[in-house]
């Protein structure tokens, strides 16, 4: 690469500013009028901010238009892929810090509800819904066991019978994995609990 020096490169850098100054301004008309057609799947905010791209795109015409669109896609499905793994870690990391503290198992009910009752926290409103047993199950399940299976939900034992539940041994590994570490005053941080045959009390 090329060091920048500003006695040369400062002419060329201007010669391109006003090339691209006296475009935009033939293509503005164009441009705040228009209506660029979306790729499939780009809807609401990633179709707000790559429609004037789109734009400016289909007005430069020849293969930009196909290569942005191509770009577009890409990326949108990029960002959205990490926004789903950043989901999943901040839900194992809920589930380390402020559901399954102080026990080693829970019904997924009580998960539910702890979990859609934190402050500052997405599960209420997750696309107008709160979390539930379904995108729960779903979302753990994308993570294994210390034995390389996929979390699941196990039988439980409580007073008024048996429920569905999730069991903090089967969460460690993940924990372990992907979490932050946890706060240096959560229960935590102490020694494991050793699994219980006793019934939940709920």
């Amino acid at each position: 690469m090329e060091p920048f020096r500003a006695r040369i490169h400062e002419a060329e850098g201007h010669k391109l500013r006003d090339r691209l100054a006296e475009w935009a301004a033939q293509a503005r008309g164009f441009v705040l009028g228009a209506w660029p057609e979306m790729p499939d799947g780009v809807t609401d905010r990633p179709a707000d901010v790559w429609e004037p791209l789109l734009a400016i795109a289909d007005a430069v015409g020849g293969q930009w238009p196909e290569r942005a669109r191509e770009a577009c896609v890409k990326l949108v499905r990029a960002a959205q892929t990490t926004d789903k793994h950043s989901l999943g870690i901040r839900l194992l990391t809920d589930l380390r810090d402020h559901v399954l503290i102080g026990v080693d198992k829970l019904p997924t009910i009580a998960i539910l509800d702890r979990l859609n009752a934190l402050d500052d926290a997405p599960w209420a409103d997750l696309d107008g819904k709160p979390l539930d047993n379904r995108r729960l199950a779903r979302m753990l399940g994308e993570y294994m066991t210390a034995d390389n299976t996929p979390i699941k939900s196990r039988n439980i034992r409580t007073a008024g019978g048996v429920l569905k539940g999730f069991h903090a041994e089967d969460l460690a590994d993940a924990w372990a994995r992907y979490c932050p570490p946890p706060p240096q005053d959560s229960a935590t941080s102490a020694t494991p609990l050793q699994p219980s045959s006793e019934p939940l009390n709920l």
